[in-house]
């Protein structure tokens, strides 16, 4: 699928991350010095940031968007539409987006929607808000927030995963923009086929939780991996990877007739080090125009991307066209070329 909007952008980003570092030394009993320095080098965490017990999803997300609203003075009467896109939220019912409008002050003629979706989510959640934001007036806009605990639904026995990810979030203000001729080009993907990749094998209709599997996650002392928690096949999601993502881009600039040589920063989903690097040099983008973050926050999902903006705040004021690509669970892949050049950054906020 292919989408091209003219005359949307984003107007505000900020993101917010837990307090609590979690460096490499803290899964001392899962991996041995060897095995540890070969993660660092390949993979490139050093530390993630994980949330205190009870701070959810939206939490994170609302001190994000809080970030935007209070510091900029928007009229919160402006918002027509909060998106809130999380595998991690707070209830299976009511959804999430719901509860953040009330508690973020914003109107009861507010649309409010839930995606759950994983890595490739900012880019989905992006496309969402334009093509609503395509239908307001030019003083109207769409809060898109991305948000994830992941640390809440690791195993602490499952070398695979609970390394890899960290908790974040990051809020996305969409609205129409001054130039209507500014143009921003989207593409998708998707192998459902291939859906077991990346999952939690219980906890909804297909696999209905019992009391006792409900209780296991919350089992502080139980070291072994169960079926409410994530799951990854690591080799088939990196040779997924590896062989989809770069193609993806480039149809999408011959599609749109670009120009990769004008592209002023890559911005890739932060999974591993070793697949960003391996993307970009088929690309030909050196290191100047691909920045990572993953040594300090791990792999966020959806939040990556955002997250990875805020990281170099400063730098980005300076930046206009960036590619974007995200891919993960579904299998899910997506990118989007868009304008960020007169996008404000905010500093990241701890919580």
């Amino acid at each position: 699928m292919f989408q091209k909007f003219n005359g949307v952008a984003i107007e505000h980003i900020s993101s917010c991350v837990p307090s609590r570092r979690i460096e490499n030394s803290f899964f001392k009993s899962l991996l041995n010095e060897k095995e540890t320095k070969m993660f660092e080098k390949t993979v490139g965490i050093l530390e993630r940031r994980w949330a205190d017990k009870n701070v959810t999803a939206s939490d994170l997300g609302y001190h994000a968007a809080i970030e935007i609203l209070n510091k900029n003075d928007i009229d919160k009467k402006s918002i027509k539409s909060i998106i809130f896109l999380s595998q991690t939220s707070d209830y299976r019912i009511p959804f999430t987006s719901n509860i953040l409008q009330h508690r973020l002050g914003l109107e009861n003629q507010t649309l409010c929607l839930d995606v759950n979706a994983g890595c490739a989510g900012f880019i989905q959640g992006l496309s969402t808000a334009y093509s609503i934001a395509n239908t307001l007036q030019k003083d109207q806009k769409v809060l898109l927030i991305v948000s994830e605990t992941l640390s809440k639904i690791l195993s602490s026995a499952d070398r695979s995963t609970t390394m890899l990810f960290g908790d974040g979030a990051s809020a996305i203000l969409i609205c129409k923009s001054e130039n209507e001729t500014e143009e921003s080009f989207f593409n998708f993907y998707s192998d459902g086929g291939k859906s077991n990749a990346i999952m939690i094998p219980d906890g909804g209709f297909r696999n209905v939780v019992t009391e006792d599997s409900f209780k296991t996650i919350f089992d502080e002392k139980n070291n072994t991996k169960n079926r409410l928690q994530l799951a990854m096949d690591g080799p088939s999601v990196f040779d997924f990877t590896l062989r989809e993502i770069y193609p993806s881009i480039i149809e999408l600039f011959e599609y749109y007739k670009q120009d990769l040589d004008k592209v002023d920063k890559f911005l890739f989903h932060q999974s591993n080090k070793f697949i960003i690097k391996q993307i970009a040099a088929k690309l030909e983008a050196g290191e100047d125009r691909v920045p990572i973050n993953i040594q300090d926050y791990g792999n966020t999902s959806g939040v990556s991307i955002p997250l990875l903006i805020s990281s170099f705040n400063e730098e980005f004021s300076k930046t206009s066209k960036v590619v974007c690509s995200g891919y993960g669970s579904g299998l899910n892949w997506g990118n989007c070329i868009i304008d960020i050049s007169k996008t404000k950054i905010e500093r990241i906020k701890e919580i």
